[in-house]
Order: C-alpha cells, then sequence, then structure tokens
C-alpha cells in the first residue's frame, strides 16, 4: 500500500492544514444535496478518513484528530460533520476494532485512497428506537451468510460503498453485525426520502437479500443488543464535537447579524432582550465547548466505550438540545432574512432545519433521558445514600457539579419517579453534567487557541444551566399535578438563589 504523504505531518498540521482548505464545503457556498465524489475526493486527499484508520494500514489513528476533523468540519458545514461522524466515528471505528485481518485490509485501502464513503444500517420500518424489534435476520449458508430484511433512514442509502448492517438470528435472541460491500450486490434502495434537512447525507428506504463472506462478519460478542448500545455510544458522544463547531459559528454569526443591522440611530444590539438572546447562544456554546474538551481529552474512540454510557446519554441530550434552541434563536435574530433558504446574510433556514433531527436521530431524546435517568437511579439505590445531592458528590461523571447544587432542592427526584418524571429527570441530569464538565474545563487550559473561551463564561455558563435545573425541577412537580399525584409541599420547590457570575464557588483552583 503506498503511504499517504499527509501521514508523516505532525498532528497541528495536519489539522491546520484540513481546516485551511475546506471553504468550498461551508454551508452558504456547498449544495445541499448529497454530496458529489467529486467533492468527496477533495475530502479524501485532505485526508479526512486518515485519523480513523490504524497506523499499520497506513492512517494516522489518532482519537484527538477524529474529533477535531468532526469538530472543525460542523463548523463550516452542520450537515458534513455528521456525514465525517458516520464514515469514521460508525463505520471505520468499528472495522478497526472488530474486522478480520483481511477485511480490514480491503476496507482501509479503499478508504485511504478512493473517494468511498461507509454507512451503518440499523434502523427498520416499525421498529424505529427499538432495535430489538428489528425483522432482518442471518442464516448461516456456510462460506457465507444470508442477510435479508428492509432497513431505513440510513445516511447515504443511495451512495454508500460499504455497509455495518445489525441483523438478528431468526430462532434465537442473538444480533450479529456485517459488513457489505455494496458493489457486491443486493442492497437496493427503494425510496429516496425527502429529509427536511441534512441534505448532502441523502436518506431511503433499503431492501437487503445479499451474502457475504464469513469474514465479514465483525468479532462483537456482548449478549442482545450490548453491542449496539456501544456502537452508537461512541456516536453520541460525537454530537458534542458537532455541537462546539456548529455553536461556535451560530454565536459568531449571530452578534455579527445584531451589530450590522440598523435600528433607528443605532443597531439591533443595543437592545436588551437581544443582547441576552446573543449572550444564551454564546453561553450555550460554552456549555457545549465543555462537553467537548471531555470528549477530546478523556474519552477514546480507539477503545471500548460502554463504561462511558452515562456521559454518552448525557452528551447527546444536552448537545442536541441547545443546538436546537440556539438555532431558533439565531434565526429569530436574523428576522425574516432568517426563514428564507439561501439568504445572502446568515445560514439560520439551514441551521435550524439541519439541527432540527439531533433530538430523534441516535435515539429520541427522550428515551435516552429515560435510560440515562435508571443509571443514576439503579447507581443511587445500589449506593445505601437517602440524599440524590449527595450520591451526585460522589458519582464520577457528576462530581464537579456538587457545589453549585446545594441550593436547589434535590431531595425528592429519586422517589419512585414515574414514567413522565423520569424522562425530566434525565433531562436534569444532564444538565447537572454540564456544570461538572464546565467545573473540569475551568481547571484547565483550552488544547488549542481555537477552543479558548474566557474564564468570566464558565460562572455564565453554570449560572445557565442551573437556571434551567430550577425549570425541570418545578417541571418535574408540575408533571405530577397534572397526573393528579398529591403534591409534597416544597419538595419539589426549587430555591431562588442563584450563585452570581462574579462568584469561583465550586472553582477549584
Amino acid at each position: 500500500m503506498l503511504r499517504h504523504p499527509l501521514v508523516d505531518l505532525d498532528s497541528s498540521e495536519f489539522l491546520d492544514n484540513f481546516r485551511r482548505s475546506i471553504d468550498e464545503f461551508d454551508s452558504a457556498r456547498l449544495p445541499h444535496e448529497p454530496l458529489s465524489r467529486e467533492s468527496l475526493r477533495k475530502l479524501v486527499d485532505l485526508g479526512i478518513y486518515l485519523p480513523a484508520i490504524p497506523r499499520e494500514y497506513g492512517g494516522r489513528e489518532s482519537h484527538q484528530e477524529m474529533c477535531e476533523v468532526i469538530e472543525v468540519m460542523s463548523e463550516r458545514n452542520l450537515p458534513m460533520g455528521m456525514y465525517t461522524m458516520i464514515v469514521t466515528v460508525l463505520f471505520l471505528r468499528n472495522v478497526a476494532a472488530c474486522g478480520d485481518d483481511a477485511l480490514k485490509a480491503e476496507v482501509f485501502e479503499d478508504f485511504a485512497k478512493n473517494p468511498v464513503i461507509g454507512g451503518l444500517a440499523f434502523t427498520e420500518p416499525g421498529s424505529g428506537s427499538n432495535l430489538a424489534r428489528m425483522q432482518t435476520t442471518y442464516h448461516d449458508d456456510g462460506d457465507t451468510y444470508r442477510i435479508t430484511g428492509t432497513k431505513h433512514w440510513q445516511a447515504f442509502s443511495e451512495q454508500a460503498d460499504w455497509w455495518i448492517i445489525c441483523a438478528k438470528h431468526p430462532e434465537r435472541k442473538e444480533f450479529a453485525y456485517f459488513a457489505h460491500k455494496r458493489s457486491d450486490g443486493g442492497f437496493v434502495t427503494t425510496e429516496v426520502y425527502d429529509s427536511l434537512g441534512l441534505k448532502n447525507l441523502g436518506y431511503g428506504l433499503n431492501t437487503l437479500d445479499l451474502r457475504v463472506p464469513r469474514h465479514y462478519r465483525l468479532a462483537k460478542a456482548r449478549e442482545g443488543l450490548g453491542d449496539a448500545a456501544e456502537i452508537l455510544c461512541a456516536s453520541r458522544f460525537s454530537k458534542a464535537a458537532m455541537a462546539s463547531g456548529f455553536l461556535r459559528r451560530l454565536s459568531r454569526e449571530a452578534l455579527r447579524q445584531v451589530s450590522t443591522r440598523k435600528i433607528g440611530d443605532g443597531t439591533l444590539h443595543d437592545i436588551g432582550y437581544v443582547r441576552y438572546k446573543v449572550d444564551r447562544i454564546k453561553q450555550n456554546y460554552v456549555v457545549c465547548n465543555a462537553l467537548y474538551r471531555h470528549l477530546m481529552l478523556a474519552e477514546d474512540y480507539n477503545t471500548d466505550m460502554e463504561d462511558s454510557m452515562f456521559a454518552s446519554l448525557a452528551t447527546k441530550v444536552l448537545a442536541s438540545e441547545f443546538m436546537l434552541e440556539s438555532a431558533l434563536d439565531y434565526q429569530q435574530l436574523c428576522g425574516g432574512e432568517g426563514y428564507r433558504k439561501g439568504a445572502p446574510d446568515n445560514i439560520a433556514a439551514y441551521a435550524l432545519l439541519d439541527a432540527r433531527v439531533y433530538t430523534v436521530f441516535d435515539g429520541t431524546n427522550d428515551l435516552l433521558c429515560q435510560h440515562l435517568a435508571h443509571l443514576f437511579l439503579r447507581q443511587f439505590q445500589q449506593s445505601g445514600l437517602r440524599s440524590p445531592l449527595e450520591f451526585i458528590g460522589r458519582f464520577g461523571y457528576l462530581e464537579d457539579a456538587f457545589l453549585h447544587l446545594t441550593d436547589i432542592n434535590l431531595s425528592h427526584i429519586a422517589d419512585a419517579p414515574s414514567q413522565d418524571k423520569v424522562v425530566i429527570l434525565g433531562r436534569i441530569l444532564s444538565r447537572v453534567y454540564g456544570i461538572s464538565m464546565l467545573q473540569s474545563s475551568s481547571r484547565s487550559a483550552a488544547p488549542s487557541p481555537r477552543l479558548a473561551v474566557d474564564d468570566a463564561d464558565y460562572p455564565k455558563a453554570i449560572a445557565v444551566l442551573k437556571n434551567e435545573i430550577v425549570g425541570l425541577v418545578n417541571e418535574y412537580e408540575l408533571a405530577g399535578r397534572l397526573a393528579g399525584t398529591p403534591a409534597v409541599s416544597g419538595a419539589l420547590r426549587a430555591h431562588t438563589a442563584m450563585i452570581p457570575f462574579d462568584s469561583k464557588v465550586g472553582m477549584r483552583q
């Protein structure tokens, strides 16, 4: 295999070269349609896949570079950030981790030099987020496996050259994962979906009747859907990278919009509520910047990520909700022009359409919040502690938030909540996780100048999250009232005291 010339660059040179060379992929310039092979060729030549390819197969094999390429691409073009993540984190990562040596050699040679695409085929009509109900099955045919079924909402439905397909045994509760090369036949797109956003990816409905060689089966052996959960864990973490890049751009563009739009003798920026909304977008970015720094510095795509399930769920919920909230605020600040596709001075229409789906894909946030809450409740019950706040102070991913929560009454959030309250609890926990990540980030230097934030913004971002927790605690009580459950007097009423912006409470030096 010929050695790619970019492999020998140091990390800063590689990333700087990539960042300087992707102007044509900006969402204001790139056509909102499935990416052409000619355009993909330019990205492959820039080494977009190299961080996900092991060194022994001619790649750069770098978790941090995988994160950075997704983050940088998302700032330019959010759909292209998702595009990059699917190919690198969902496809190439799993071939590297669990593929047969012969499969690895074939796949990585193809991706290192050709403009090819790899996708993931999990979701099916009729089952949605409930993968256990999938109807696609595999049969052992001796030298091959035969896979039959229907999949939909696959990115790159018509374009992908390679797939990782999840199928179940027809008689046992056993799930397996197979690579498939589209040119081998049997993967047919029967309908192209007209999605509201993420137009560069191309979604559709696909029928499968195919055979794959035995060595195309990935070596995954967890019971049930445990391996699918680990695969999606990595994908959910990546929302931090996408949100960081996307919101840095929205923060910058929102400020430019209101600072240049004339209102009388001044500008829109002179209006107090407008400045507040611009600041909210900025603080949402600061939060997602902290989530991203945790992903880049404390997690590792090149390892099994099952033990980081809680953090990945909290990351996906919080990042996706802040992306959507910020896109709505940005569109509002742009006024009527923000409702116009192809507006000459903003990307608000596309930003909102692209951000909208993030709370739905990779598991709808409502379901992920339930999972997040159950993980917390199970460990809380096992701890033998009686105070949820005390447990938060001992829970690894949340402990740095403890001192910021002492003025909020969380005493009843773990008292056998109903399903609706479990969802709300999950949203509360995602915000607590955000505070913990902000606290952690405030104690260390940014990994690069691009990711630096003003120290004064950390307590502001924490105040934003505390305010959301207060509202969610009251929503927790409201859910009980609407369901006719008697409220515990004062038990769920959040205290009104807030830590002021200039406070250093909880800011460990």
